[in-house]
């Protein structure tokens, strides 16, 4: 297959390079030329988006992201060429064209005159630069300039991805993790840095982790919800690219320092960051280094609850009841560069690199109530009979002093990518070649559990939100003399995802003017490898009295007041972190050790090669309309290995390596009207995919003793394949702003979820729980987006300085087909993942410096998890988030800002539902966050 894929392109390169040497023969008698250069401010900053156009010609081009631009193929003469950006007064300038040669050509715009009484610099640039860059788009995209971002208390590029049209975010420890983007589950869409898809420091997603990039180290924000051929098929619900800073026009120095707080954690933050550019050589050679620090110690209070029903009476019951206290320190550090060299006027190659380390310490005391109200029957099955008994354990995760003694996950990912960008003739060609690899790493993973069994309880179920369990007389819930010893572990963890990447992309001009064509062509090739190592180990003391004495006397009580899920939750006593952190676990005097085999059994090796080719033909229909026809096959070769538990022998054994192939013709139609200068109509179709996650495709059997339950892979699972239309029309408004509507449409096949089993027979033994993923059926999407951004100076000129920006989307999903067990009859599933309803909103003032935003996100509730049937679906709740930011800036030549935030006001938490809104599975609390500090830009 990769052979019919070399030789398909390389046919169309060499007849490209024909067509241009016949061309370049004709060039030698007319000696055409060409333009080439950057649209910039008067201050020397990039303007990406702007329009280029030269009348005579009927021939525009729009500059790319770091404000360039090209028209070649050019006849000798004078032109005229106008540029014009939303908020700067167009410019026309008479530009004469060698005969034969490559004229460098540089454009200053300025402020338009009805904006002169803006302050440069403030929330107005940030949004020109956005608005501009999508107005000229051919495809649905919503960009966000770091401007943008600066304007919002984001401190990560998620917590930046929640305000813009279509997209919810998932959260972790009151950080934005994942991202959800057009009522799709983050699964189904792609996160890039510079058009590169980034590997997944975690093992059991291909998702990327956002909460590992600082906001401060992206110059852009691009989600692209409609895939062009030359983009990465790998984008169901879309394409959210992270554009890292690009070398500068002129020298560029900025530093960034502050500090915040967090009341659960009771300490101090600290944020710094430096970016320093400046060209040398005669500006032949550009370069850009950034660095940014962030230190955050916070935390969570959390309570957890798994419900049943008495399986007689029907009574609700709950079987498992958590209460834990999380102690967190998170710790980014960023770290990029990008250089250019301009080796002639044709010729330039590029360099950029990004590397991110998050080291994440966390404490866990965790209180649980573990097999209330359930029996065994005679085939050792569990069923909920009410009890009101249970077993009470007592848990510290920890790790080794030289960790804190807390449990230390090491995530990095870094990025590196050489390009060039040549013109030859008529044909421009970009190449580059990347290197990308993410890891996640865990040294020596602590936790001592202590239980006491049959203990009684009385049950407060009258609200469902906050159930409430108390001890019956003669039971605890501290720890004391009457526990004992469930386990002391320790685990290590290694997970590398790898990424070697080659890209060529060829632009071939056809014809010029209001007809003008251009062919598109190119090729990739992806190399990835995914390995997951973990090793675990149990620990017995020799002297388990000695043992026990000196572990009670070294617990603590963790009591938090003001425990935000309220104060009835008491979370009780535990060894504390420093006795645990300083175990001499390998000292064979006082323990023995013994690998787990069965926690082994997560393991596997994967490899995945992708070859791709794409051609893409852009064909104008006079001046008011643009259609794009294309075509990407992605070839996709898979090769794994997992590994199995046999509990008979009491051993994990590596699977030998299976392997598939399979190719994806993807083909695209794009199509846009320029109803007039203000007024763009976009429609499309697309073709695209999801492939599996590793783990999921991975041959593994594991099974858990401690819960009698088994996980089984799928080497047979089929990649989700999505049909997608796309409707959209925005209206730019004079001065900066717009609104926009669009519908969209997708067609999803073979979409893959969990399939979760109850008491479930598997090669002859019964297992209480039984999961794996499969494809589990087709749904319908259609969805709705509006969005709207203005001041308000068309009400009154004095109240230019008051502006509203909002977005909302709606999304109707229903599951067709579904096949899991049991359930294969139900109608009116949603699918998982699929929020109905998303909103964001922002109020701001902005005048003289002052700056002032009061910012609101909604997401409604969704289905996260599929059960053996209804009662059992797991929901994420409903969001409600309210942040609040302000800053003052001023100065010139040395621009001062002094800025406060105060995050999550309302004191959203993170919820899960078990069937029924009231229902909680678990709620995770965070509380408000405040930061203040000081940026200064030379």
């Amino acid at each position: 297959m990769k052979q019919i894929f070399k030789g398909f392109l390389f046919l169309l390169l060499c007849t490209t390079l024909c067509h241009t040497t016949r061309a370049d023969e004709k060039v030698n008698v007319t000696k055409q030329g060409t333009i080439r250069g950057r649209v910039i401010d008067a201050t020397k900053q990039t303007l990406p988006g702007a329009s280029i156009y030269i009348e005579k010609l009927h021939t525009g081009v729009t500059s790319d992201v770091n404000g360039f631009y090209t028209f070649s193929n050019l006849d000798p003469g004078t032109y005229t060429v106008k540029v014009s950006y939303v908020g700067y007064s167009p410019v026309e300038l008479k530009i004469t064209i060698p005969a034969g040669r490559t004229l460098e050509k540089d454009v200053v715009l300025n402020e338009g005159l009805e904006l002169q009484e803006v302050v440069v610099g403030g929330a107005f640039q940030g949004q020109r630069r956005a608005i501009n860059s999508q107005k000229n788009n051919l495809g649905v995209t919503n960009v966000v300039s770091a401007d943008q971002v600066g304007k919002f208390p984001d401190s990560n590029i998620g917590d930046a991805l929640k305000r813009i049209s279509g997209i919810n975010v998932q959260y972790d420890q009151g950080e934005a993790r994942f991202g959800q983007v057009r009522g799709t589950s983050a699964d189904l869409s792609s996160v890039t840095i510079n058009g590169n898809r980034i590997p997944s420091a975690e093992g059991d997603t291909r998702n990327v982790q956002l909460d590992l990039i600082p906001a401060d180290m992206i110059q852009t924000i691009e989600v692209n919800k409609v895939i062009t051929p030359d983009m990465d098929a790998d984008a169901i619900g879309g394409s959210i690219n992270l554009v890292t800073k690009n070398s500068p026009y002129k020298r560029f120095i900025s530093a960034t320092a502050g500090t915040g707080y967090n009341w659960i954690s009771d300490k101090a933050q600290l944020n710094l960051g430096f970016t320093y550019g400046d060209r040398f050589f005669n500006d032949k050679l550009g370069v850009m280094l950034s660095a940014s620090y962030q230190n955050s110690p916070s935390g969570s209070d959390d309570v957890e609850f798994v419900w049943d029903r008495d399986v007689e009476t029907g009574e609700l019951a709950i079987t498992d009841y958590q209460v834990r206290q999380y102690y967190v320190t998170r710790e980014r550090q960023s770290y990029s560069a990008a250089l250019d060299y301009v080796l002639n006027e044709n010729h330039k190659l590029t360099f950029k690199g990004i590397f991110n380390n998050r080291n994440d310490w966390e404490n866990r005391y965790r209180l649980t109530v573990k097999g209330i109200n359930l029996e065994e029957d005679e085939n050792g099955n569990e069923y909920c009979s009410i009890n009101n008994k249970g077993t009470m354990r007592i848990q510290t995760k920890g790790g080794t002093p030289d960790n804190r003694n807390a449990r230390l996950e090491r995530q990095r990912t870094m990025d590196f990518t050489l390009g060039g960008e040549h013109l030859f003739g008529k044909l421009n060609m970009d190449w580059s070649l990347n290197y990308a690899k993410a890891s996640e790493e865990r040294p020596n993973e602590r936790y001592i559990d202590y239980q006491l069994k049959k203990q009684k309880f009385d049950m407060d179920l009258s609200d469902e939100r906050k159930p409430l369990l108390t001890p019956q007389a003669g039971s605890v819930m501290y720890l004391n003399d009457d526990f004992s010893l469930k386990e002391v572990t320790e685990q290590q963890e290694d997970i590398q995802e790898k990424d070697f990447k080659a890209k060529f992309d060829f632009l071939l001009p056809l014809k010029k003017g209001a007809f003008g064509n251009t062919l598109r062509f190119g090729f990739k090739e992806v190399h990835k490898t995914k390995d997951k190592e973990i090793d675990f180990y149990e620990y017995s003391p020799k002297d388990e009295d000695a043992f026990d004495k000196a572990s009670l006397a070294a617990a603590v009580d963790q009591n938090r007041d003001g425990f935000i899920p309220g104060e009835q939750y008491k979370v009780g006593s535990f060894v504390s972190k420093e006795y645990l952190g300083h175990l001499d676990l390998n000292n064979a005097s006082l323990f023995e050790k013994e690998q787990v085999a069965e926690e082994l059994a997560t393991n596997f090796k994967a490899k995945e090669t992708v070859t791709s080719g794409y051609v893409r033909f852009d064909q104008k229909l006079g001046s008011d309309w643009d259609l794009m026809l294309g075509l990407r096959l992605e070839n996709t070769h898979v090769k794994y290995s997992g590994s199995q538990y046999d509990e008979d022998e009491d051993k994990t054994t590596r699977t030998p390596y299976e392997s598939d192939s399979y190719l994806n013709v993807l083909p695209s139609v794009l199509a846009k009207w320029n109803v007039n200068d203000d007024f763009k109509l976009r429609a499309s179709f697309t073709n695209t995919i999801s492939r599996p996650k590793y783990s999921a495709l991975a041959p593994n059997v594991t099974i858990k003793r401690s819960d009698n339950s088994i996980s089984v892979g799928n080497p047979s699972l089929k990649p989700t394949i999505s049909y997608n239309f796309d409707l959209n029309g925005e209206y730019y408004f004079k001065s900066i702003g717009l609104v926009s509507a669009g519908v969209f449409y997708k067609k999803i096949n073979d979409f893959i979820v969990d399939q979760t089993l109850r008491n479930y027979n598997y090669n002859g033994t019964s297992y209480t729980k039984f999961s794996q993923p499969r494809n589990s059926g087709n749904a319908n999407l259609l969805g709705v987006e509006l969005a709207y951004q203005r001041d308000f100076g068309f009400i009154a000129p004095a109240l230019k300085c008051i502006g509203f920006y909002g977005t909302y989307t709606y999304s109707y999903s229903r599951v067709e087909d579904f096949n899991f067990e049991g359930r294969e009859n139900e109608s009116g599933l949603r699918l998982p993942g699929s929020p109905e309803h998303t909103a964001n909103a922002s109020l701001f003032f902005d005048k003289a410096g002052v700056n002032i935003r009061l910012s609101y996100n909604y997401a409604s509730a969704f289905i996260d998890e599929m059960g053996s049937e209804k009662f059992y679906d797991r929901y994420y709740d409903a969001v409600n988030y309210m942040d609040v930011n302000a800053s003052y800036t001023f100065g010139k030549k040395l621009k001062t800002t002094f800025y406060a935030e105060a995050t999550n006001l309302l004191n959203q938490p993170l919820r899960y539902y078990q069937g029924e809104k009231d229902r909680t599975m678990q709620s995770e609390n965070y509380g408000v966050k405040v930061n203040a500090g000081v940026k200064v830009t030379f």
